[in-house]
């Protein structure tokens, strides 16, 4: 394949380059769409699979223009992002998800990867890969509609952000507008305040320890009203670490006692990869590999080098499956398919590839293959088999009906509770086999009219099952709609509610776990009536304040006895402010506990008002924080060490710092010696010699001054290396430049040197020195091991950042192994002085970038 901004634009493809079969196979061999068109947007090129995708032929679109395959609504901003790519001052990368109209006029949903190149004759071509995410899309819409018919919802939990994401049936469950975005807060008036802190508790544990929860939380605010909550939450992991909490809410008040859980997965749609996250490999058919690009090294864990040496036998799994698919591929040259990659750490992957065979300019075998991580896409299959799964495995009967109510599917949850099999029960109304004399009959007419007029609906109704038993079910109905929008049937979902009075008597028992779980934590709640006074503290209250839990509320004369006298001036304070102001405290104060000791106590109290304003209670919790604030102490102790030994580090700078001087002090004798020293004892020699007459002493004298002349010029360059440069000298750009005329004086080797826009008039004649010895200590080091030809340095200023780049095109080396040599630690040592932080970005046959920031 080859791109050309001037090529022209006929029916033959530019692709067609019998020079390059290499990038011809893998051009054609990507199973994603690929693209080029001109700086006027014209197609220029375009792969196989671009033109499946899309219907046309290749000589159909080369020459056309890019907007052939745009839908109309959508050409005005596909022009003017066109244009804005073409005009960037930059080569930019973007990815966005774009209708494309095919051949045929179906428009269909892609990711589209944009890369503008610039070529050496000023003009640009754009790159576009795109990937067809229709049917994902499709799913993710059936995700959603089995979530709202399921009556859960989900919610995902940003650590690092700490952003809170909700689906719609999250929305629909804590009965909150589709504009307003979900909050803790909304979850906390939800469930209740006991019950938010002890799926608070579960969610810090998920995030701490990497810990699932799946509890049941007693939402009941009042005895009045019960509700009950399943909360399930997972943690995803990054390096032992939580990075993301998925979790569903399901009202559960009516099945509590149901024998499994619903589990919801909320699936995770991502956009597949574009080209550029795909690995590629070359090799021989016999499994030998030749070359491996970067994703290929950063998918597997190899390098290059370790790639070559291991071969295609230690990257895949072996399996029969797998061998079946390479003989396929050696009979008919090309293959498409999955195998299991095997990482350099042993864990293996599954991923899809495809692999061609060819021959190269010289005539022999190569393969070609792409292979692309499918981990994710696996994970997301089973989580749509998982959600396939609910319907048929939920513990909860569920009906579809058609418009005339005739059953058309049952589940075996519906069988299990009701006793009717599918086949009993096809084609017949409810009302047929499942009312009874003690049927609510307005409940009937309630269910009829709903479903008439098309509304979704809830309802508790007595039904009789196969045998006669009665059981209360609780349901939920949603109409369904055909692809015109017109009524086709209903989707009711139930729960056995017949054992809600065992649940009822389980409250009691569960109300004991909680005051357990109070005790543990050692966190205890507390509630004051405003108008008349009443306290109520939980028994772990009593326990954190040192006094024996009762059945009566604390007396004022309790309260004020348990704060220290130190403090109760501020705590009264502060709960007087809360109530004036109208909003909620966070303190912490000490306890003074009837026995002496003392405890420091975190409490945090939130003002609860009428419907006029007017606050009428305040409520809150205690933890006692004395071991914490003990920790505390500890890590100032340590935090003390580590000065200690920070000052520890510098003094061994130091001591480097003189070692560095020393070695120049050896080096500077031992030139003085080998080179110096050696060229004036050879001019001696010609002075000196007694049987030099007539011309051939003038000749031998000529011999003399010029190796005096070398000598000078090697003293005049040892001392330059070693004095630094200072105010009387031309300043630092100057004395890089003179530098660098040396350097070119004496090598072949190309130094460029940019500090355009730099000032350095403002600069600490410390620091320029400092520059001056980094710049002095990495040519040293790139003229002795890099053997480069091309040296680059760049100087220039960035707000309060001074930055200093020196480059090299040399063999580079591999940072992560410990070198012989000072040089690198001197300028570390060096650029620490002035704040300042180096970053070496190198590898072996990769040249090497030394990049210095100083903190102005």
């Amino acid at each position: 394949m080859r791109v050309h901004s001037k090529a022209k634009r006929s029916k033959m493809p530019v692709q067609g380059n019998a020079n390059n079969p290499v990038l011809n196979a893998v051009f054609n061999a990507l199973d994603v769409g690929v693209l080029i068109v001109d700086h006027e947007g014209y197609f220029v090129d375009m792969n196989d699979s671009y033109c499946r995708m899309i219907g046309y032929e290749r000589r159909e679109l080369v020459g056309k223009h890019f907007l052939t395959v745009v839908p109309e609504v959508q050409r005005d901003f596909t022009v003017k992002n066109f244009k804005d790519v073409m005009t960037s001052s930059s080569s930019s990368r973007t990815l966005t998800e774009f209708p494309i109209q095919r051949k045929d006029g179906h428009i269909f949903g892609a990711n589209c990867s944009v890369t503008v190149i610039n070529n050496p004759d000023g003009f640009r071509n754009i790159v576009v890969c795109i990937t067809d995410i229709s049917e994902i899309n499709k799913y993710k819409h059936l995700l959603e509609e089995t979530e709202l018919a399921a009556g859960i919802g989900g919610w995902q939990l940003d650590v690092q952000t700490n952003s809170l994401s909700c689906t719609e049936g999250m929305y629909k469950l804590l009965e909150i507008p589709r504009n307003k975005k979900i909050t803790w807060y909304d979850m906390l008036t939800f469930v209740g305040k006991e019950a938010y802190q002890q799926f608070k508790w579960a969610v810090h544990q998920a995030i701490q320890k990497g810990t699932p929860f799946n509890i049941d939380l007693n939402c009941c605010k009042d005895y009045s009203s019960k509700k009950w909550i399943r909360a399930i939450g997972w943690p995803e992991l990054a390096l032992n670490k939580t990075i993301q909490l998925f979790g569903t809410f399901q009202d559960i008040t009516q099945h509590k006692q149901a024998e499994e859980l619903i589990y919801l997965g909320q699936a995770k749609y991502r956009a597949i990869v574009n080209s550029s996250l795909y690995a590629f490999i070359l090799g021989v058919p016999d499994g030998t590999i030749l070359e491996a690009n970067t994703k290929a090294c950063e998918l597997f864990g190899y390098t290059e080098e370790e790639f070559k040496k291991i071969g295609r036998q230690g990257l895949v799994l072996q399996t029969a499956e797998f061998m079946r698919l390479m003989e396929e591929r050696n009979k008919k040259g090309f293959v498409q398919g999955e195998m299991i990659g095997i990482k350099k750490n042993g864990e293996q992957i599954p991923c899809e590839f495809s692999s061609i065979c060819f021959k190269d300019l010289n005539g022999q075998d190569r393969m070609s293959t792409i292979i692309r991580d499918i981990t994710a896409k696996k994970r997301a299959e089973e989580e749509l088999k998982k959600l396939s799964l609910i319907a048929r495995e939920t513990l909860s009967p569920i009906v579809i009906t058609d418009l005339d109510r005739r059953i058309q599917w049952v589940n075996a949850a519906f069988t299990r509770v009701m006793e009717y099999t599918l086949k009993e029960v096809y084609g017949k109304r409810p009302e047929d086999f499942l009312y009874g004399k003690e049927t609510d009959k307005d409940a009937i007419r309630a269910l009829q009219e709903n479903k008439r007029a098309g509304r979704t609906f809830d309802s508790e109704m007595l039904l009789y099952t196969k045998s006669g038993k009665k059981v209360w079910i609780t349901m939920q109905a949603q109409p369904q709609f055909d692809s015109h929008g017109r009524l086709s049937g209903y989707f009711a979902i139930g729960i056995d509610s017949t054992e809600r009075k065992k649940s009822e008597e389980l409250m009691l028992r569960n109300q004991k776990l909680l005051l357990q779980a109070e005790r543990l934590a050692s966190l205890g709640s507390w509630e004051i009536d405003l108008k008349t006074g009443a306290t109520m503290w939980s028994d772990e209250l009593f326990r954190i304040f040192g006094l024996e839990p009762n059945n009566f509320s604390p007396t004022w004369e309790q309260r004020l006895e348990v704060i220290h006298p130190d403090d109760l001036e501020y705590v009264l304070g502060r709960i007087q402010d809360a109530i004036d102001n109208k909003q909620s405290f966070d303190l912490e104060f000490r306890c003074r506990r009837p026995d002496g000791s003392i405890r420091i106590i975190h409490s945090q109290g939130e003002l609860i008002k009428n419907n006029l304003g007017e606050p009428v209670k305040l409520i809150g919790a205690a933890h006692d924080i004395t071991n914490h604030k003990q920790a505390e102490e500890k890590l100032r102790l340590q935090e003390a060490r580590m000065l200690e030994e920070k000052v520890n580090s510098q003094r061994q700078m130091a001591r480097s710092t003189i070692n560095t001087q020393e070695k120049e002090r050896s080096d500077i004798g031992k030139e003085l010696h080998d080179n110096v020293n050696q060229i004036l004892a050879s001019a001696k020699l010609f002075l000196s010699s007694p049987f030099i007459e007539g011309d051939e002493r003038e000749k031998f004298t000529n011999k003399a001054a010029e190796h005096i002349h070398m000598a000078i010029e090697e003293i005049r360059k040892l001392s330059k290396s070693l004095v630094s440069p200072s105010a009387a000298d031309l300043g630092i750009i100057e004395t890089i430049n003179d530098m660098i005329g040396d350097i070119k004086l004496a090598q072949k080797i190309e130094v460029s040197f940019n500090y355009a826009g730099f000032d350095e008039s403002k600069l600490d004649s410390g620091l320029k020195l400092t520059i001056y010895r980094i710049v002095q200590e990495q040519m040293n080091n790139i003229l002795k091991y890099a053997n480069a030809s091309k040296i680059g340095i760049t100087l220039k200023g960035q707000g309060k950042k001074l930055m200093l780049s020196i480059t090299d095109n040399g063999r580079g080396f591999d940072p992560v192994l410990k070198r012989k040599g000072i040089g690198l630690n001197n300028i570390i040592n060096r650029a620490d002085v002035f704040n300042g932080k180096v970053d070496i970005k190198t590898a072996p046959g990769e040249g090497c970038v030394l990049k210095v920031v100083f903190e102005k």
